[in-house]
């Protein structure tokens, strides 16, 4: 995630664990029949959350913040990737600066 330390610092963007509610809470009915309709308890699930703060680049406006949902799983998928990718890059280094060494012993 590039630069959610200073964006996080700066005040602009934010994690937060949010309540989603899939399915209303229903409480038992009756009809005019007498015909009851069972009470049903809500169903919900906890979601982990990035907010974005956004703006209107032309004239500074706040607009609706920019919301989007990781799983920790997402979230330690992508730093092994990146890891790898350092890895590789830092071996891809190595080799450079081994043809570097031996072109100046030319």
């Amino acid at each position: 995630m590039r630069n959610y330390k200073a964006m996080k610092a700066a005040g602009k963007w934010a994690v937060r664990k949010q309540k989603v509610v899939d399915k209303a809470a229903v409480s038992e009915v009756k009809d005019g029949d007498d015909v009851v309709r069972s009470a049903e308890a809500e169903q919900s699930h906890n979601e982990l959350q990035l907010v974005q703060k956004r703006f209107d680049g032309n004239t500074g406006e706040a607009q609706a913040d920019s919301v989007r949902s990781y799983s920790l799983s997402e979230v330690a998928s992508e730093r092994s990737r990146l890891a790898a990718d350092i890895k590789r890059m830092q071996d891809e280094d190595k080799d450079w600066a081994q043809m570097e060494k031996d072109l100046k012993a030319l």
